[in-house]
């Protein structure tokens, strides 16, 4: 890596060794969520080798500390013990209020309502308090880039594409021009020191 390039690598984690099957109400798709931000990944949850060689040679590894995403770091990086914080924990994915009981399915495209309706009525998408934990941690990568030269970062699907969204308002430029969402997909961010 040239020593005049900062990087940024945004990774989802590993599939979730939480399974859930069947229908759920409101009050139960809230305790598939804890259940959910409990679980580690999925045994047998092997990365991508490109990603492990990525994280075997990054300045910094850096994860959530939802469990999925600490064991998707340790399983990038055996021999390493990434550094954690709640600054990169999902963002509090709550549904609209559907008085009915649906597949999980059913209530991922309930959240995406939700969200979907914000834009609608010109109400912002994040709270707040969401906004703010996003910007510190862009804040804090952004140091942690400076530092190291090449941050790999384990982190969660809403929370990563509302961050990029943040790092590419700073000045950050994008690797790929069109990003998958999938378990393990990385989007790379870089700019010149």
């Amino acid at each position: 890596m040239t020593q005049n390039i900062e990087k940024i690598v945004l990774i989802r984690h590993g599939r979730s060794a939480h399974v859930h099957a069947g229908w759920i109400d409101l009050a139960g798709f809230h305790r598939w969520r804890e259940a959910y931000e409990a679980a580690g990944v999925i045994s047998g949850e092997v990365p991508p080798p490109e990603l492990a060689a990525l994280a075997k040679n990054a300045g910094a590894l850096v994860a959530s500390t939802a469990p999925r995403a600490i064991d998707s770091a340790r399983l990038l990086a055996p021999r390493r013990e990434p550094l954690t914080s709640p600054l990169l924990r999902e963002l509090d994915l709550v549904p609209a209020a559907v008085p009915l009981r649906m597949p999980l399915i059913g209530w991922a495209f309930a959240v995406g309502a939700r969200y979907l309706h914000r834009a609608v009525t010109s109400q912002p998408r994040l709270t707040p308090e969401e906004s703010e934990r996003i910007a510190a941690a862009a804040r804090w990568l952004g140091t942690l880039a400076r530092q190291h030269g090449e941050v790999l970062v384990v982190t969660h699907h809403s929370f990563r594409t509302e961050l990029a969204k943040l790092l590419l308002a700073e000045g950050w430029q994008a690797a790929e021009p069109r990003r998958r969402s999938s378990h393990w997909s990385a989007w790379s961010f870089s700019r010149r020191r």
